[in-house]
Parts: C-alpha cells; structure tokens; sequence
C-alpha cells in the first residue's frame, strides 16, 4: 500500500517537473537560446523519460501486486459483512481515494447502502450523501463508469452544492457487474486534490470490480444459505419444544390454551381461537385476544381441508390422518402475515393437531374411566347390604340359632361363607381400585410398628399356610426404626404379598419375610417376601403390576384371584412413597420386594 502511493506520488512530482522544464525551454527558445543549450536540456529531458519510465513501472507492479492480495482477501471470505469491508477498503487502496461507499441491491432490487469509510479527511455528510447517490444513479442508468479529474470543472456537476461548498475535485464511480446484470455500485472521491483518479486507475479497478461483484455475489448466497439454514433449524427446534410442551401432559383445557399461544408464536399473529369440530359444528375452546372468527369460513376449510389466507387473515384446518378435528382462526392488524411463514405454521397446525386428538381422546377416556370407577364404587356398594345379610343368615344356621343341621346342611353352610368372604375380599377391591383411580383413596401416615404390622397381616393368612402344610420363617432387624405409613394399608399390602406367595406355593413349601435397612437405601425400611412356588416368566413380570393381569399359566388359573391385588399394593406402596418390584424364574419361586420410609425423629421438642 504504502510503496503503490510513494510510486504514484513520485510520478506525478516527476511528470509536473518535466511539464515545468519544457515550459521553461518553450521561453528560451523564444528568446534565442543557443542550440547546445537545447542539447543540455534534452539531455536532462531523456533522464527525466528514464526516470519515468522506471517510477512508472514501480507502480505498475506496485498495482498489480496490491490487486493481487485483494483479490486473494475478498475471494478467501464467504462472511458478507468482512468482504463488503473488504471490497470497500480494497478499491480505497488500489486508487488512493479520501473517501468511498459501497451500495447493493436487495432482493428485492432496491439499492441500499452497505458501507462508507473515510480514510482522510470528513465524512459523508447527508448533502454528500444525496451528491453520491445522483452520481450513482447516472453510472447504473448510462451502465458505464462516471469519472472526473477535477468536479470544479466539469459542466456534468456545475451545478452541485456538494461540489461547490466542499471542494470536491476527484470523483469515480463503477458498477459491480454480474453476468445477469449489475450487482451493485462503488463510489470514491477526494475532496483537496485534482487529477486523483486516471483512465488507469478506472481500467484498474473495472477489472478489480468484477472480481469484487463476483466474490460479493459468493457471500451473499452465502449468507442467504447461512439464514435459511438458521431458520429452519430455529423452526425445527420451535416444533420440537412445541411437540414436548403439548404433550407433557394431556389435560384438555393446557392442551388447547398451549395449542392457541403456539400458534400465536409461529405464525406471528396478534389474535387467535381454535376450534373443535363436533356434530353439532365448531366449538371455539380456547381464544387469545378479541377474535371474531367467520364460522362460515372456517367450516370451508375444514370441509375442504384447504388453509384459507388473506394479508391479516389465517384460517387452516387440523387434521388427523386426513380427517379434520378442528380450526385454527389467526389475524393480525397492525403487520401482515409473512408468506414464507406459511409453511412452517402448517407444519407447526400438524402438531397441534396431533395434540388436540390426543388430549380428546385422554379426555374420553378419562370419562369413561370415571364414569366405570362410579359405577363400580356404586354396584360394590350395593352388592354389601345382601352380602352382610347372607353371612349374618349363615352364621346363624351354622350356630344352630334355629335348629341343629345335618351334616351335609353344615357342609353347605361352610360353603356359603368361604364364597361370601371371597365376595367381601372381591368388593373390598373393586372398592379400592376406584377410590384409587378417582382419588378419593385417603391414607393416614403415621409412625408404625413394621413388626406388628407383619405380625398382623400373618395373623389373617396362617390358616391358608397351616393348611398348605407351608413353612414360614420371619427375619425382623431388631432396632429396626418405625416406618412412615398407614398402619392398615400397611398390614393389606403385606397381606396381599403373603397370600399370594401361599396361593403359588406348593404344599409343604417354604415362604420368608425379611425387613431391614439397605446401605443403598438407608431411609427406607425394605421387606421381601421370598416363595418356592411356580416362579414368574419374564414376559408375565412386565404386566404384573397392572389391573386384572392373571397370567395364562394353568397354575395360575386354577388359583381363585381378580388381577386386582397386585395392583393395588404397587398403588399402595407408591402413594407412601415407596417402591415394589420382583425377581423371580419360572419354576424357582420369585422375590417381591417393596419399601417404605421410615419416621424420622420429631426433633420439633
């Protein structure tokens, strides 16, 4: 840079000397110099030429060498900002202007200021500004370079206030051609000196220009790749967050409000409802701003399955697998819907239609449940005002309270009990299940005694193991701290687990119930109910845990049971807040463990 001045600056002192001795000897020869005077001085003149020559050769390469690393600098960046700075400065360089700007058309073929920079002297000034941008509108609009060695000068800006209250003197002006027209204009000036820019430096940076349009064009598609990479990443991860967010959990009335500030969010709109197709219609479940919607229209697009847009207006339909479920009714008044928005929101209307189905069918089926849950809360009942009847009735007969009866009478009596009692436990649990399902299941946690609690439950089931001919071994820790729990579901869930293990157990079997404080666990009480009956199989472990699950082996089937039970005690342990599962083989006897929290001391005293 510095060398490329210090040549041009050289040239032009060298040339102005040469002008000024040609001028000189002009005056002698007028006044009748002698011809070897005349010899000297062209002597002197050839030197000069010499001197020239090589001065103008230094700049020559000075150029070429500056416009090569240029080049090199502008090609080597895909970044739009760095090489719009780059260009700019570049040209700055390669003619030694004052100032300059860089002006690109947009897409949409406006022309718009990328950059000015100053390297000496004042900045553009808005009256610069509008001179410029006259001079650029007469270089696009005559599609050559606009050039002048002195402004002052030129009739073209007699004219120009700029021209006339800053001094310009030096102006040039060059388009940044593409092959499909021009991508953009560079304008230069210097404002104290005359002659700054030649038909050299226009060829110069003419051939410079079209590297620099070429490699601006480069980053521009660069960028324009670049920001529609980043927006479809940004859509892309707004559609994730909306998949999680509606789907977190499926509560009808969050799904639709969510569903509405979603498509609020992706769509840009100020105002919004949605709609929920029913036989009857539309029904608008959730609104956002004071929205008006056209039911007419938006019954056309649902019955089409076409989006119906307008500049303010968005209307589109949810669809499942091709059938509509609802609307979408978006507006806006203050700014107009960006077509190129309108892919993504489609894709964005697809999620909430997938959500809107989803929390339509889990509120069906929520229904359905709690309508099942009533009705079996409401037939277990009624159905224990006829079974307390019937046992008060049996027992009656079996104590003779009228009359002694007869062997097989008593056979019979004994019959209707074991079944009423079946019946109780059946009612007991169909009781437990809803009051589970709705709630309504209450616990009274308090400190207990997990020993007396496992004495309990054994109470209730050692007739089924004495009969069973079962051995039974009890491993209690000693010092084991209490347990935070119900002390009645407490006994019912260990009841459930000790009559299962008695149910698969063959007769003389062995069954073992353990407590005691794990390192792993060390504020929880775990027990294990270990069995040598019929085992598990893997797949039939998975389901264990769910409602009416019996597995299909022959051993199971014959043991009288509702499915119920296990399901219940993994509801149990939870709501206490701990935790059940099993080990087990077939034909090696299973593990069923569970945990409770202990009581921590009250130190409030």
């Amino acid at each position: 840079m510095e060398n490329l001045r210090i040549a041009s600056v050289h040239t032009k002192e060298t040339l102005s000397h040469l002008q000024s001795l040609i001028h000189q000897q002009q005056q002698a020869l007028r006044n009748g110099a002698a011809p070897q005077d005349v010899a000297a001085q062209l002597q002197a003149w050839e030197q000069i030429v010499q001197q020239l020559r090589a001065e103008m050769a230094l700049e020559k390469s000075a150029q070429l060498s500056l416009l090569y690393e240029v080049s090199q600098t502008i090609n080597a960046s895909l970044d739009w900002k760095r090489t719009v700075q780059a260009v700019l400065n570049a040209v700055i360089r390669l003619t030694g202007a004052e100032r300059g700007m860089l002006l690109v058309y947009d897409e949409q073929g406006q022309l718009n200021l990328e950059l000015t920079s100053v390297a000496s002297g004042m900045p553009f000034s808005e009256q610069d500004m509008q001179f410029s941008q006259s001079v650029v509108s007469q270089c696009l609009q005559q599609d050559r370079p606009v050039l002048t060695t002195n402004a002052a000068l030129d009739p073209r800006f007699q004219n120009s206030d700029s021209v006339i209250a800053y001094g310009l003197r030096s102006i040039l002006c060059v388009p940044l051609e593409l092959q499909n027209g021009p991508l953009g204009v560079v304008y230069l000036d210097n404002r104290g000196r005359s002659g700054v820019f030649t038909q050299e430096d226009l060829a110069l940076l003419a051939t410079f220009a079209h590297q620099a349009a070429t490699a601006l064009d480069k980053a521009r598609k660069h960028q324009k790749t670049n920001r529609t990479l980043s927006e479809k990443i940004r859509e892309l991860t707004i559609l994730q967050e909306m998949a999680r967010d509606l789907n977190v959990g499926l509560n009808f009335d969050r799904v639709m409000e969510r569903s509405i500030a979603w498509a609020i969010a992706a769509s840009g709109a100020e105002r919004g409802v949605i709609g929920l197709l029913g036989d009857d219609g539309i029904r608008w479940a959730a609104k956002v701003g004071d929205v008006q919607p056209v039911d007419v229209v938006a019954m056309r697009s649902i019955y089409t399955r076409k989006p119906f847009r307008e500049e303010k207006r968005i209307i589109l339909p949810l669809l499942r697998e091709g059938r509509p479920v609802g609307v979408l009714y978006l507006e806006t008044e203050t700014r107009i819907f960006n077509p190129d928005k309108f892919e993504f929101v489609q894709r964005a209307s697809d999620n909430i239609a997938i959500a809107v189905e989803n929390a339509r069918l889990y509120e069906a089926l929520r229904k359905a449940n709690m309508a099942k849950s009533e009705f079996i809360s409401l037939v277990s009942h009624e159905l224990r005002t006829p079974m307390t009847s019937i046992q008060g009735y049996a027992e009656m007969l079996s104590k003779g309270m009228v009359g002694q009866l007869a062997p097989k009478q008593q056979e019979f009596v004994e019959a209707i009990e074991r079944n009423i009692n079946r019946m109780r436990v059946l009612v007991n649990d169909l009781m437990d299940i809803s009051r589970i399902e709705t709630g309504q299941l209450s616990l009274n946690v308090q400190p207990t005694d997990f020993a007396a609690a496992v004495e309990e439950a054994l109470g209730t089931i050692e007739e089924m193991i004495r009969e069973r001919l079962q051995v039974l071994t009890v491993d209690i820790w000693p010092g084991l701290p209490k347990a935070m729990a119900d002390p009645e579901r407490l006994t019912q869930i260990l009841i459930n687990l000790l009559s299962n293990a008695a149910k698969y157990t063959p007769y003389q079997g062995l069954i073992a119930v353990r407590a005691w404080l794990s390192p792993d666990e060390p504020e929880f009480i775990r027990c294990a109910i270990t069995d040598t009956g019929i085992g598990i199989a893997p797949e039939d472990q998975v389901r264990l845990f769910t409602k009416f699950f019996r597995a299909d082996d022959p051993r199971v089937r014959e043991q009288s049971g509702t499915g119920l039970g296990l399901a219940i005690t993994k509801s149990l342990v939870e709501m206490q807040g701990g935790r059940i599962w099993v080990e087990s083989e077939p034909g090696q006897g299973s593990t069923f463990y569970f945990t409770v929290p202990i009581a921590l001391p009250d130190t409030s005293r």
